[in-house]
């Protein structure tokens, strides 16, 4: 496998160098994708067991038990345990791939800008996996309760472990990808594409937008729409005021382009 090299910002490259560097990232992300769903496999009872733990034991007698889900086909345990591992090794691989996308694109920016989109390698990859864990702490419990605890005088609740693992690792996903909005900002910011007076002028239509994001997220109740839509407000704010300081820290004899409408 060719090593993927950084590509220098002065350095003219056809479109066949361009396909054969995308191609060495691409390969670089799949081979840590394929290493991570072997061993996310060889461990899925292990990450089934953590991740049934928000679930109150259905085994009588035994309340700290791990959660026993239904099974309604021979096939069930083994559709399972690759559904682990493919979402597991894709939370794994997210910061991987997210810097193979930096280091492709960071060279079609003028050099002057490096400085300022370098911390992306650790904010970017930072912030997905501050996600990840406000999502297992504070968004998953509170849905999970409420889903399986609406109604339960009518229903007899019986989970399959497909269906359970498909809602829990894709609600953790988008959480750690909705996180990353301050490094996206930032990057608007530094590159002059947002600017405060531009968020300040639509911050109406922002909330509209981030309550539409919040309904698209994994998880259907009013519980999981609140716990993610709040976050989403908190993060848009602190946006903002990353782009402030962006813009403080250009100077004051620099002025500011109009923003854009």
């Amino acid at each position: 496998m060719a090593r993927a090299r950084r590509v220098k910002p002065d350095e003219q490259l056809t479109l066949v160098e361009h396909l054969d560097e995308l191609r060495s990232r691409i390969i670089v992300v799949l081979v840590v994708l394929t290493v991570g769903i072997a061993v996310c496999f060889y461990k899925s009872e292990a990450i089934l067991n953590f991740l049934s733990s928000p679930l109150p034991s259905n085994t009588p007698g035994h309340p700290d038990a791990a959660y026993r889900f239904l099974a309604t086909s021979p096939l069930d345990g083994i559709l399972t345990s690759i559904s682990i591992a493919i979402y597991s090794a894709l939370l794994l691989t997210m910061p991987i791939a997210t810097y193979q996308l930096y280091a492709f694109v960071i060279p079609a920016f003028a050099e002057q800008h490096h400085k300022h989109l370098k911390p992306l390698v650790m904010m970017i990859p930072a912030l997905f996996v501050c996600g990840v864990i406000f999502g297992w702490y504070l968004v998953v419990p509170p849905a999970i309760t409420f889903l399986v605890t609406f109604n339960q005088q009518a229903f007899d609740y019986n989970l399959r472990a497909k269906d359970y693992i498909q809602f829990v690792l894709l609600t953790l996903l988008a959480m750690g990808i909705v996180f990353e909005m301050p490094a996206v900002m930032l990057v608007l910011a530094r590159l002059r594409i947002m600017s405060s007076a531009l968020m300040r002028r639509h911050w109406r239509i922002s909330i509209v937008v981030l309550a539409v994001v919040a309904m698209l997220l994994p998880g259907v109740d009013p519980i999981s729409f609140i716990v993610e839509f709040i976050p989403l407000l908190v993060l848009y704010g602190l946006s903002y005021f990353i782009v402030v300081a962006v813009e403080r820290t250009r100077g004051a004899d620099e002025p500011d382009p109009e923003p854009l409408t």
